[in-house]
């Protein structure tokens, strides 16, 4: 009874464990927050302003257009739209 035990908790730490060292890829990737076509200067500069403030980590690509982690998407739909 006491080995059954044994194995029992060794086979949910394991499950612990494997479960919390996962790592979503996908929320980490930068996808298209703002396309260049729908803003000029000042709406991008007051865009920066606002993921800045919010904390929000972003990046411009080559056509301009604003890029942000996936994970951030709704918070910054909810605070910068």
């Amino acid at each position: 009874m006491r080995t059954f035990r044994s194995i029992i908790v060794c086979i949910i730490s394991l499950s612990l464990v494997t479960a919390c060292s996962q790592h979503n890829s996908e929320q980490d990737e930068f996808v298209v927050f703002a396309h260049h076509e729908n803003m000029n200067d000042e709406l991008r500069e007051s865009l920066f302003k606002c993921l800045a403030n919010e904390e929000i980590l972003y990046r411009v690509d080559n056509d301009k257009n604003v890029l942000i982690k996936n994970k951030d998407v709704d918070h910054a739909v909810i605070r910068c739209s």
